[in-house]
């Protein structure tokens, strides 16, 4: 099912895959999970704007809503746990 933002969805996530990959090429393994969570922030936040935006053939809206809160949640607790760590140094 094609929805209008499909397209753009998909090249943005595949520039924030890139932009994780480097991220975990250069700081190592510990950041893949924020960067899989960057990921899935990107796309399914086309999701929402689309639905936000009047858009009736997107499909699993509810579901997009459930990823990038998680996902957020996720990146929050990432960047709370690295903001630790470097207070300990």
């Amino acid at each position: 099912m094609a929805w209008r933002n499909q397209r753009r969805a998909q090249r943005h996530a595949v520039v924030a895959a890139l932009v994780g990959l480097g991220i975990v090429a250069a700081a190592g393994p510990l950041l893949l999970v924020p960067a899989i969570a960057l990921v899935a922030v990107v796309y399914w936040s086309h999701h929402l704007a689309s639905v936000l935006a009047g858009d009736q053939e997107v499909p699993y809206p509810n579901l997009a809503f459930v990823i990038v809160v998680n996902g957020f949640i996720v990146l929050l607790v990432q960047a709370l746990v690295f903001a630790a760590h470097i207070e300990v140094f």
